[in-house]
């Protein structure tokens, strides 16, 4: 017959103590303790004396002590009388040993100790405590951090005692005194706003959801002294109405001033552990007992708590969300990079310089092969060099740096090639992107426009290829045919990540962008902010300069139509659009240089948006590129593939609404093609990227076999032209628009609103 653990170690507990030992001794001395009961401030405090427990207020906990004692939870430190009952976790897989507690507190006191010696610290084992607490439904699980009560620092132990014996438990259980903080698909947490500050309860209806809310709390707490390993705190944990419940005590200072208090009349010996901050005072000294008033107890615990602000900051960290995303930085056949604090992979720590190359499909790393590996740091502020990361691909400022980045690492294979991702929070990716996009002088409100507009971006991509992925259906950004390619470039080119480090995603390069306190401050008040359609978050392109007049999105990317993404002047005036599908109108247009916020050559507003490898050239409003037959012949050819002979033509098929052509024909002695959409064509004629495929084309001369001699492109604009206009932005900012003001000019009928 399988017996409960509930009663496995009652039936420990009656064996026990009928062995009259210590534990029979000092379980009989509960019925005769003293107690004084506490009405502060509407809160049921106990006070209660009890000598036995003196070893436990009293102990020493230093490292000298620690070190030079037998650990009292391991077996050769046990008393002989002391029996064990083992189980195993199914959160970790790891061995615990239930044992009566020698020195309790409350009838049936067990202590749950890990079956090796490993220091007392909550990380990697707060599911094991979740899952005790689920298979002792009457009983309240507690734990004490190393400097906040735990009597045995150097060994990870919980202790379990009835449920109800703790005013804080009674009152967290019934609902009462409990204020929301945050709520997720895991759980909600609340702040406990009686008796001590510091305090929250966890609520989640499945293990894991409970753990990640612990996780969550625990990374927006702060460590007390930097020399402790984790943060000073209490904790009591219970499962009810199939809900686990965790009660959280975040501490400041481990024992109150009185404890060590130079006058012997002020001296009051009390520790507080998780059932002093769960409303049961114990002290082991008849003068502390009697000393013990209900005022003092309050300010005893006020003192030990954490104070407003802290929590107030914690509170603050806590409700800013902010979700992983993989950002896959750059793929070479060796890939050398070096960890700047100790990073670990598995059982494994690195700290140095490294390489990864492929063997056989896979990650070869330090002797082993690998699907996939993660390397991550537990210390703050670490970070990781990648070597020679090649950035602006294919553009005209292409070049290789080394780049520093925070987060994770993570290598995969894919295509013969080692891809080198980053494992970063979104918020922080943010910070660089707009460094990196940007010049971080630029001003506040135009910084705060383009965090919006990127988070707004990414999230949005994120949302599209799990749409993609759900669908199950095959998805092509390429129509081809003999006579037609008509292709488009976008985030689904990436299916092992969510986003690439280059300008075809966002420019992001880690650490390396210097950043300044205005960006970390934009990103601070912009928090979880981003840019809503009819309660969907929108699709928000950008570009450098749109010439003008913006494009719309179906002339760039999928035959989709964007309600926010309207073709529209770039400027106040209310002036009708002309209609630049028409040849002869984009013709004049383009020729011309009509008002718009992005007509500007204010190098004191450029120098806002453009770095320095920008400012190589500041041809973006209307520029020309002329090549030679032979220049354009070659250049078509290595660019496509496609050996079109001399070429005897180009032709504007279409136009989208700010002229820009997505469809072109080119015309050549051994073949016609036509190509689009915009990308292509400026991937086409470009050894780099054309500026914008808004142009006309004039042609020159002829060559021996009568075809052109040169080709003139003269053009406007620097990029796709849709969305927000970075220069135009600037120009709004300079003049004195607000953020979301230059957000509604470029995103028709767009709100801003707070996602998270």
């Amino acid at each position: 017959m399988d017996f409960s653990l509930k009663e496995r170690i009652e039936s420990m507990f009656s064996r026990e103590l009928s062995l009259h030992g210590r534990a029979f001794v000092n379980n009989q001395a509960l019925s005769g303790m003293e107690v004084r009961e506490f009405d502060i401030d509407g809160y049921p405090a106990r006070l209660l004396y009890n000598p036995a427990r003196e070893a436990s207020v009293m102990a020493d906990i230093s490292e000298e002590t620690i070190r030079n004692r037998a650990c009292f939870l391991c077996e050769e430190g046990l008393s002989p009388e002391q029996l064990g009952t083992a189980w195993r976790s199914p959160a970790s897989g790891e061995e615990y040993i239930f044992r009566v507690n020698p020195f309790p507190i409350f009838d049936l006191h067990f202590t749950i100790s890990l079956s090796y010696h490993k220091r007392q610290q909550i990380e990697g084992h707060f599911g094991d405590m979740a899952a005790i607490a689920r298979e002792l439904p009457d009983y309240t699980i507690f734990y004490n951090g190393p400097m906040c009560g735990a009597s045995a620092p150097d060994h990870l132990h919980f202790q379990a005692v009835p449920a109800g014996n703790m005013p804080s438990e009674v009152i967290a259980r019934k609902g009462e005194h409990l204020e929301p903080v945050y709520n997720s698909i895991s759980g909600s947490i609340s702040r406990f706003s009686i008796w001590s500050g510091g305090s929250y309860l966890l609520s989640s209806s499945t293990r894991d959801g409970i753990e990640t809310l612990f996780s969550r709390l625990m990374s927006s707490a702060e460590f007390a002294d930097e020399s402790e390993w984790e943060p000073r705190l209490n904790i009591l944990s219970w499962w009810e109405s199939d809900t686990y419940s965790t009660l959280v005590f975040f501490r400041r200072e481990s024992r109150p001033a009185c404890f060590s208090a130079e006058d012997p009349k002020e001296r009051i010996l009390i520790s507080p552990a998780s059932v002093e901050m769960g409303g049961v005072a114990i002290v082991s000294s008849r003068e502390s007992f009697d000393r013990l008033t209900a005022e003092k107890l309050a300010s005893i615990i006020k003192e030990v708590s954490l104070d407003t602000l802290s929590s107030q900051i914690m509170e603050n960290k806590l409700k800013r969300t902010q979700a992983e995303l993989a950002v896959g930085i750059f793929s070479e056949k060796e890939i050398e990079f070096s960890f700047n604090a100790p990073y670990s992979a598995g059982n494994k720590s690195y700290k140095g310089d490294y390489r990864a190359t492929v063997k056989d499909g896979k990650v070869l790393f330090d002797g082993e092969l690998y699907d996939t590996i993660i390397f991550s740091s537990n210390e703050e502020n670490a970070n990781f060099t990648l070597k020679d990361v090649t950035i602006g691909v294919n553009f005209h400022w292409e070049r290789k740096e080394d780049q520093i980045f925070a987060g994770k690492l993570k290598l995969i294979v894919e295509k013969g090639r080692v891809t080198a991702i980053n494992l970063i929070g979104i918020e922080d990716y943010l910070i660089s992107v707009i460094s990196s996009e940007m010049s971080a002088t630029s001003s506040k409100q135009l910084l705060k426009a383009h965090a919006v507009i990127s988070r707004s971006w990414t999230l949005a991509q994120i949302v599209k290829n799990k749409e993609i992925t759900a669908s199950a259906q095959e998805y092509s950004t390429c129509i081809e045919t003999e006579d037609e390619l008509i292709k488009w470039y976008d985030r689904e080119d990436h299916t092992n990540f969510d986003v690439c480090a280059d300008d075809h995603c966002q420019r992001y390069q880690g650490l390396t962008r210097a950043s300044t306190e205005a960006v970390r401050e934009v990103i601070e008040e912009t928090w979880g902010e981003v840019l809503t359609y009819e309660g969907e978050i929108c699709d928000a392109r950008f570009s450098k300069s749109c010439g003008g007049v913006f494009e719309e999105f179906p002339y760039c990317w999928e035959d989709k139509e964007m309600p926010y993404l309207r073709k529209q002047l770039d400027n106040k005036s209310g002036n009708p659009i002309p209609d630049l599908t028409i040849e002869e109108n984009a013709r004049e247009w383009i020729y011309g240089s009509p008002e718009a916020f992005c007509n500007t050559t204010d190098m004191r507003i450029l120098s806002q948006v453009l770095n320095t490898y920008d400012q190589e050239t500041l041809n973006f409003y209307r520029w020309k590129e002329k090549y030679s037959q032979k220049e354009l012949s070659e250049l078509i050819k290595s660019r496509s593939g496609v050996d079109y002979g001399e070429i005897l033509d180009l032709i504007p098929v279409a136009r989208g609404t700010s002229g820009r052509i997505w469809k072109l024909k080119i015309v050549g002695s051994k073949r016609s093609r036509t190509i689009g959409k915009e990308l292509e064509i400026r991937r086409t004629l470009s050894p780099s990227h054309l500026y914008s495929s808004a142009f006309v084309v004039e042609k020159e001369g002829t060559t021996s076999s009568g075809a052109p001699a040169s080709f003139t492109l003269v053009g406007a604009g620097w990029g796709h032209g849709v969305g927000l206009c970075q220069i135009g932005a600037a120009v709004m900012g300079d003049l004195g628009y607000d953020y979301k003001e230059i957000l509604f000019h470029y995103f028709t009928g767009a709100s801003v609103d707070k996602q998270y």
